[in-house]
């Protein structure tokens, strides 16, 4: 099998195939009850997670990985976007939209809940799509969930004060520990072995496999986000459509910003797709599960919508890598993106 050109074509139709996953996810859930499947959905989603970010992962380089640790520029940027600058930014946004107001206060809190909890999912193979730095968007979901023990509590304190939501630090610890540690040893593992029977020729043979997976494992996330909150989007369209306007603001103003921000400050391009993704992008899976453990349900929709305006707006971004890596002044060179005349 050609998996450079199958890896091409996925990568070429990428938003017709996220349209359909959301279609056919949305009619899926309207037409089934998925009620008696809950946890094997849970399970489920967990392994196509694991799926979709352990195939980045086999063509992570330790030795990358130890260099990026140095970047401390990188760090700190992606780091006070993703967990001071994001939660301002969404603040704004509902502020400007008028969510504040006491009929919408839980949506609001919602809201600031599904960007105060860091890190997208997929926010590693989103930088892989897009040519960015793996190493340094491992590192920095790391260190994101890490910090968060401290820093989605205090969020939640200052946007909450008269609410008493408890947060659940395991419910972090074991986000991070099966989103990246899990796949990240298994890549490194995989590796190892795939150079030492194939060598290095054998190894870039089958190199393209590994994205076009990534890929399929994307899709498939798509189509089961859609399909657990089908019936949530279809009973109340209005509460969608309200929470829809600040979290559109929030993806247009954050992207804008970082591209902005990373420009000006000379981070390079494949630092900048690393940490645009990991900072921009929140995990609503965390956020709908601290808003549910909470007894909050009304709290817990503005994370379980998220998707709608995360999905199409990040995959927008990664459609676009070309052009953006053209800001950089960066062409294609052996399937990376390199600065003009290296």
């Amino acid at each position: 099998m050609n998996w450079l050109k199958f890896k091409n074509h996925l990568d070429k139709y990428l938003p017709v195939y996220v349209i359909l996953a959301m279609i056919a996810g949305f009619y899926v859930g309207t037409h089934t009850n998925l009620k008696p499947y809950h946890e094997t959905l849970r399970t489920l989603n967990m392994l196509v997670v694991i799926s979709m970010i352990y195939p980045m992962m086999i063509n992570l380089r330790l030795g990358e990985l130890k260099n990026s640790a140095k970047l401390g520029k990188q760090l700190a940027i992606a780091l006070a976007m993703g967990l001071v600058i994001s939660p301002l930014i969404m603040y704004g946004a509902i502020w400007l939209t008028g969510l504040f107001h006491p009929v919408n206060h839980m949506l609001a809190l919602g809201l600031l809940l599904a960007v105060v909890v860091p890190c997208s999912s997929m926010s590693i193979a989103y930088t892989g799509f897009t040519k960015g730095n793996i190493e340094l968007a491992t590192i920095v979901v790391a260190l994101s969930f890490t910090l968060a023990i401290v820093t989605v509590p205090a969020w939640l304190k200052i946007f909450a004060s008269s609410y008493h939501i408890p947060i659940s630090v395991w419910l972090l610890v074991k986000t991070i520990i099966i989103v990246v540690i899990t796949p990240m040893i298994l890549g490194v593992l995989t590796r190892a072995y795939l150079m030492g029977k194939l060598g290095p020729e054998g190894f870039l043979r089958i190199k393209p496999a590994f994205p076009a997976i990534s890929l399929l494992g994307m899709y498939t996330i798509v189509f089961l986000i859609f399909m657990e909150k089908a019936r949530l989007i279809a009973a109340k369209p209005e509460i969608v459509g309200i929470a829809l306007i600040p979290l559109a603001l929030y993806y247009i103003i954050a992207l804008l910003f970082m591209t902005i921000v990373d420009r000006a400050t000379g981070i390079p391009y494949k630092d900048h797709m690393g940490i645009t993704f990991t900072s921009v992008g929140k995990n609503e899976g965390t956020a709908m599960a601290i808003a549910l453990a909470a007894g909050t349900g009304l709290m817990a929709i503005a994370p379980a919508v998220t998707p709608i305006a995360q999905l199409p707006f990040l995959v927008g971004y990664v459609k676009i890598w070309k052009a953006i890596a053209g800001m950089w002044k960066c062409k294609l060179k052996d399937e990376e993106a390199v600065p003009e005349g290296a």
